[in-house]
């Protein structure tokens, strides 16, 4: 696969949204292309798209120019992606912040798999760490599971603290 997803693209309903934005612009840029060879002027205007789907599409005409094949290749891609990448779950003690979705994004593609996509849950009594699931696995390095695995020895913590 030559697209390469951006952090700010975790989830598979990221995906299914960037693919949405992408096939909205190719539309519109094969409707242009056409009006643009038979010298007709095309006043409809671009459509706007969101600084991912931008950089994506950048990204994508780094190699090869752009036209409506290029934009369909994309598509497809997108479409391979959302359909064949494996998903993790991630459940942390309370809602990521961007910055903090990103990083892990990027661990996950870096060590995992470069296609990995990763989606976000968030349950407080988790009370800190996060338990991890990918396919029928589930790993739970929780404080809470911590705290239930040593429950017999809470008295003798809080009596040294």
């Amino acid at each position: 696969m030559n697209c390469k997803l951006p952090t700010s693209v975790s989830s598979p309903s990221d995906v299914a949204s960037l693919i949405l934005e992408v096939r909205d612009y190719a539309t519109w840029y094969r409707q242009y292309a056409v009006a643009s060879k038979v010298k007709v002027d095309y006043r409809t205007t671009q459509p706007e798209l969101t600084p991912t789907a931008s950089a994506v599409i950048r990204d994508w005409a780094k190699d090869e120019p752009l036209s409506p094949q290029r934009l369909d290749q994309l598509i497809e891609e997108l479409e391979t992606i959302a359909a064949e990448a494996p998903v993790i779950t991630l459940t942390l003690a309370a809602p990521a912040p961007a910055e903090i979705k990103k990083a892990l994004v990027g661990w996950c593609r870096t060590n995992l798999n470069a296609s990995m996509l990763v989606t976000f849950h968030f349950n407080s009594t988790l009370l800190g760490g996060m338990v991890v699931r990918y396919g029928s696995r589930i790993y739970d390095w929780s404080f809470r599971r911590s705290i239930m695995e040593h429950r017999h020895r809470l008295p003798e913590i809080i009596s040294n603290v």
